[in-house]
């Protein structure tokens, strides 16, 4: 008889978690957000996830609809608290989600959920048993050695030394005969974070899951961790501002920069980058080319009305929007005119 996994019981008063920043559009989230009652709860130090925002690993047992039996099963989240900007830097993350899974990008699913009165949001643990997760940083350090690898990442110079082709090679050295599956995922990565304006992609927030089994082939992990886009720690205040004031939106639009550069190139934008790609690795160009539909953002406007509607203003909602269709146009300019 197998014996049950024992998780040290953690006392309520514990549950929450200190909020740097509240947000200055507060709501009765608990009206609105549903509480997240059949769960067990503990600490994610045994994951080693790095990060600022504080985190508890749960499990989940939730009914979730059109499931027959009465044992429902366990589900894995890693549960944050948006304390920068608490709780709408959560409620932009789940966006954020919903957005990539309109684009038909390989996201880690999530939810919003209270625990203890608290906004929580919820990422779906993705790895499954047999697998382990290669962090874009071991990619590089395998590739670079860890002594060269540790002096860049101290000095915060992964993003002005690491270029598209040298992560290419990277990745090509660590998965030889994998290389092509996985830059794909690299580059949808890429051109989602290039339309929603994610300023925030560091080697730890991407990785290459790795079946311990030979058997298995090597994949780019589902996308996590995109928190940082979208207006998520801008006061209603300078939204409104925003939407008015064209110089200030601009200047929020060009000041997102890639987490990567390119061979022979200084100061590439964002989407001077995915243009290069289209145009220097044709075979990219459909990984590339399923986030140029703007029929998308249609749905994507229907699912902030409907979903999002009581959780945000009606003017960040129009922002987002605002937003998405111009960063929109400017990847397609990038890559159809060069830009």
């Amino acid at each position: 008889m197998k014996r049950r996994l024992r998780v040290p019981k953690i006392r309520k008063s514990k549950y929450v978690k200190a909020v740097k920043f509240e947000s200055d559009y507060q709501i009765n989230w608990q009206k609105y957000v549903p509480e997240l009652k059949k769960y067990r709860i503990k600490s994610v130090d045994f994951l080693g996830i790095p990060g600022d925002a504080p985190k508890d690993f749960i499990y989940d047992r939730e009914y979730r609809p059109g499931h027959r039996s009465r044992q429902h099963p366990t589900d894995k989240f890693i549960a944050k608290v948006g304390s920068k900007y608490c709780p709408l830097e959560s409620v932009t993350e789940h966006i954020i989600t919903r957005i990539g899974q309109c684009f038909g990008l390989c996201i880690a699913d999530s939810k919003l959920r209270t625990i203890e009165g608290q906004v929580r949001f919820l990422s779906r643990y993705f790895l499954k048993v047999g697998e382990q997760l290669t962090h874009g940083a071991e990619i590089y350090e395998y590739s670079l050695g860890k002594e060269n690898y540790a002096e860049l990442s101290e000095q915060k110079l992964e993003a002005n030394y690491f270029t598209f082709q040298m992560t290419y090679e990277a990745i090509k050295v660590l998965f030889q005969g994998d290389e092509t599956r996985i830059i794909r995922g690299y580059v949808e990565m890429l051109t989602f974070d290039a339309i929603i304006g994610h300023n925030d992609r560091h080697p730890y927030n991407w990785g290459v899951i790795v079946p311990l089994k030979k058997t298995r082939k090597p994949h780019f992990a589902p996308v996590f961790d995109t928190a940082r886009a979208l207006f998520w720690n801008i006061p209603e205040k300078r939204v409104v501002q925003m939407l008015t004031d064209n110089r200030q939106f601009e200047t929020y639009i060009d000041e997102c920069n890639p987490p990567i550069g390119w061979d022979g190139k200084k100061g590439v934008a964002f989407f001077e980058l995915i243009g290069l790609i289209w145009d220097e690795f044709p075979f990219l160009r459909e990984n590339i080319n399923k986030f140029l539909n703007a029929d998308t953002l249609n749905k994507i406007e229907k699912i902030l009305d409907d979903e999002f509607g009581d959780l945000l203003s009606h003017d960040r909602r129009k922002l987002i929007m605002k937003c998405l269709h111009q960063r929109h146009i400017r990847v397609k300019d990038a890559v159809y005119n060069g830009m």
